[in-house]
């Protein structure tokens, strides 16, 4: 199978999904350039009631730093099959053309402190907290790719929150306070782009299961933890 068309990733992932101040959100541009440049010159609509759709669970659990996120969720997702062939199936979509994921955010810590202590001496430091778990809408965008001849697969799909959820913060210097803001996930074989680089195999294209880590390359190193990652997707006809 030849290597599809990259994909994307709010502030999140690699995700890592995250915060919005994250580094995330530099690979998130990262991820919709990819996306823009590719489908650009060849436009994929995804038309789930053609082809069917993968739909299923994914469990995510992931660290990132600067700010320092952990986090856990449970993503329920449609992803619609744009392409049947004899030797492949593939389900590729832009941000609208997937119906939105349902995601229960179950953790999402978030904690920094300065590197350069301020006028007083003092290293100002801040924690967040989700008000409370929360199930939310989150927008779509990915692929995945399906080699029936060899028997593997790979995603890549990243997640951007509709809404902003509510937090609980509490600064080092003022004290409480409530913020809202968004959030984003990605979960992948591999970064956007590359996600193909990494297959996991399969018993039956019909129900796609998998348990897996995604580590950070080189690149991203020292930004952001590893991701652990569970899915089954179902094909739906």
């Amino acid at each position: 199978m030849q290597p599809t068309r990259g994909l994307a990733q709010h502030n999140g992932v690699i995700g890592m999904p995250l915060s919005i101040e994250s580094v995330s959100m530099k690979l998130i541009v990262v991820a919709v350039a990819v996306c823009a440049s590719v489908f650009s010159s060849h436009v994929v609509y995804a038309q789930a009631g053609q082809h069917g759709a993968y739909v299923g669970t994914i469990q995510v659990t992931g660290t990132e730093t600067s700010p320092k996120v952990s986090y856990r969720a449970t993503v329920k997702v449609t992803l619609p099959v744009s392409s049947r062939k004899a030797d492949a199936v593939t389900a590729e979509f832009l941000a609208g053309e997937a119906p939105n994921a349902t995601v229960m955010i179950s953790q999402w810590d978030i904690s920094h402190t300065e590197k350069s202590a301020d006028s007083g001496g003092q290293f100002n430091s801040y924690t967040c907290a989700l008000a409370a778990p929360v199930e939310i809408p989150m927008s779509a965008t990915g692929v995945l790719d399906v080699n029936l001849k060899a028997k593997t697969h790979a995603l890549s799909l990243t997640l951007l929150s509709t809404k902003n959820i509510d937090f609980n913060c509490n600064h080092s210097r003022s004290g409480p306070y409530k913020k809202k803001q968004g959030i984003s996930i990605y979960v992948g074989t591999g970064a956007p782009g590359v996600h193909f680089e990494k297959q996991l195999p399969f018993a039956d294209a019909a129900r796609l299961t998998a348990k897996y880590t995604l580590m950070p390359t080189n690149e991203t190193k020292g930004r952001y933890g590893p991701i652990v990652q569970e899915w089954d997707l179902q094909l739906k006809r």
